[in-house]
């Protein structure tokens, strides 16, 4: 269901939100923390972004340092784009790069912050891995590491493809199948002795 192409997101006058969750739970962490994270004993980190009125984009990482996402987000976002980001330490030097970047402090509890007519947040985003998690514990209830990045690959296409921005069921269907082109899924036989 992803894309073959992937051209860079927003532009001048268009604004993308970053969003950088760990998904599943911890081991032995404290029960209230498990339940809210939910599905698994184990924790990952998926990289979204989303242009605001239109695309997602995710990733799976291996972790949050700047080697790792500066890359994604330098190939994937254009340098015109105004960037929103939560107050997380290492989107501050990526930031630097952009048209603007605006920061909200979730820890202070502020979600949206008026600058003029600019408004500051991350909700769209957020929205999204609303929607991603409920969908993993409602529909699928476990995802191992291994797959993650397949599972993000559909909920983009749901968010990609959405009433919101003029497809029907039939177009997202027939956009769905599209990707199945020249391509087949064969099993290994099994070895006989």
């Amino acid at each position: 269901m992803r894309r073959a192409e992937f051209t860079p997101m927003g532009g001048a006058g268009n604004t993308v939100e970053i969003d950088g969750p760990m998904i599943g739970t911890i081991e032995g962490a404290p029960a209230r923390i498990r339940a809210g994270m939910g599905w698994g004993s184990w924790r990952n980190i998926a990289l979204t972004l989303v242009e605001r009125g239109g695309s997602a984009r995710s990733f799976h990482v291996s972790g949050t340092t700047l080697a790792t996402l500066l890359p994604i987000i330098r190939m994937n976002i254009r340098r015109e784009s105004d960037l929103m980001t939560d107050a997380a330490p290492y989107y501050k030097m990526v930031g630097k790069e952009f048209a603007s970047h605006g920061r909200v402090e979730h820890g202070e509890d502020e979600y949206v912050r008026y600058e003029g007519k600019r408004v500051i947040h991350s909700n769209t985003v957020e929205n999204y891995y609303s929607i991603f998690k409920r969908g993993m514990k409602g529909i699928y209830q476990h995802c191992s590491e291994k797959h993650l990045h397949r599972y993000l690959s559909e909920y983009d296409f749901r968010y990609n493809y959405r009433v919101r921005l003029g497809y029907s069921d039939a177009m997202r269907a027939d956009k769905a199948l599209e990707g199945i082109r020249g391509k087949r899924l064969t099993y290994r036989r099994p070895h006989t002795a």
